[in-house]
């Protein structure tokens, strides 16, 4: 999926996200829940999809984490965008 035009939007790393919900074990709906956020929103994150951040801070905070511990690094996002 490209960026989006709205450049407020966060990524996700689907990796990130899945190991904090694992430490946390929560299911996404279980999460959904606890976020207070729809089951749609969490699997989009969960995918990766960009999202907004206010979306991604609840969930984080539902997962007792940073935000920043469920984004992707912008090296390692350069690295796949140059192919290494």
């Amino acid at each position: 999926m490209g960026i989006p035009r709205d450049t407020t939007m966060l990524k996700p790393d689907s990796r990130k996200f899945l190991i904090a919900m694992a430490k946390a074990r929560v299911e996404p709906v279980e999460l959904a829940e606890r976020a207070e956020l729809s089951k749609s929103i969490v699997y989009s994150m969960r995918r990766g999809f960009y999202t907004k951040p206010k979306y991604l801070g609840k969930a984080a905070e539902a997962l007792g984490v940073k935000v920043e511990d469920l984004i992707e690094d912008r090296k390692e996002m350069k690295t796949e965008s140059n192919g290494e």
